[in-house]
C-alpha cells in the first residue's frame, strides 16, 4: 500500500504480510486461513485489496466444505 495511511492511526508504515485469520461460523465452526494482507506496523490494522479479498473468501468456503465433509 505504498503511498496509502492507516485510517485506523494514520501511519503510513503499512507491509504486506501473511496473516493467519481466524473465522468462527455456526456450522462447521472455527475456520483458520493464512492469507497475504496489508497490516500497519503501528497499530496492526488490516487492509485487503480486491485480489486479496476474493483469495480469502475461496480460501474459506474451500475450509467450510473440506471441514463439512
Amino acid at each position: 500500500m505504498k503511498d496509502d495511511f492507516c485510517v485506523r492511526c494514520g501511519s503510513n508504515n503499512i507491509k504486506l504480510v501473511d496473516k493467519k485469520l481466524q473465522f468462527n461460523f455456526p456450522n462447521p465452526g472455527t475456520i483458520v486461513v493464512v492469507q497475504k494482507c496489508n497490516e500497519c506496523q503501528e497499530c496492526g490494522e488490516t487492509y485487503f485489496d480486491k485480489n486479496q479479498i476474493t483469495e480469502l473468501s475461496s480460501k474459506i468456503e474451500q475450509e467450510k466444505k473440506n471441514l463439512e465433509e
